[in-house]
C-alpha cells in the first residue's frame, strides 16, 4: 500500500492517512501483514485495485483488474469505479471482460495489434469484437458478456 501510493506520486503522510481505508476496503483482514508474495492473484489484484482507487487519481487507468476477482470483488471494484466516474474522473478500462465494457464504459476503441479497429458505443463495439473473432455462443467463451 505505501509502495503503490508513493509511486502514484503521494507523499509519505498523504499515503498513511488513507493507508488504513485502503486495507479495509480489500478485506484482506490480518493477510494484509503477510508478504505479497504469499498473496493469490485475486488477493494482489484487490491490493492493486483498492491503492489505485483510494488514491484519487486524475486519470485510472484499470488492466484486466477485475478478471482475477471472485463475484463480491467484481461487484465491490464496479460500485467503486462508479462512484469514480461520477466525480468526473478520466477512466480508461483495459480488458477482455465485455461484460464489464458494456457495463462501465461510455465510449469503447477496440485494438487489434496496435491498429484501431472500431470506435463507438459500448455495445456496438462489442458486437462487431465478436462478429470478428468469430466467437460461438458457447457459455465458456461468452462467459463475462
Amino acid at each position: 500500500i505505501i509502495l503503490g501510493g508513493l509511486a502514484a506520486g503521494l507523499s509519505r503522510r498523504e499515503v498513511e492517512e488513507r493507508a488504513v481505508e485502503v486495507a479495509e476496503w480489500t478485506e484482506l483482514g490480518d493477510f494484509i501483514d503477510m508478504p505479497m508474495r504469499t498473496y493469490s492473484s485475486g488477493m494482489n489484484a484487490r491490493v492493486g485495485f483498492s491503492v489505485a482507487v483510494h488514491m484519487k487519481p486524475d486519470i485510472l487507468m484499470i488492466d484486466e483488474a477485475l478478471s482475477t476477482g471472485d463475484a463480491h470483488f467484481r461487484e465491490k471494484a464496479t460500485a467503486k469505479m462508479a462512484e469514480l466516474r461520477e466525480s468526473a474522473r478520466a477512466m480508461f478500462l483495459v480488458s477482455h471482460g465485455l461484460g464489464s465494457i458494456k457495463e462501465m464504459c461510455s465510449e469503447a476503441i477496440w485494438l487489434d495489434r496496435g491498429k484501431l479497429m472500431m470506435r463507438g458505443e459500448p455495445a456496438d463495439v462489442v458486437k462487431a469484437y465478436i462478429k470478428f473473432v468469430k466467437v460461438k455462443k458457447s457459455e465458456s467463451a461468452t462467459e463475462d458478456m
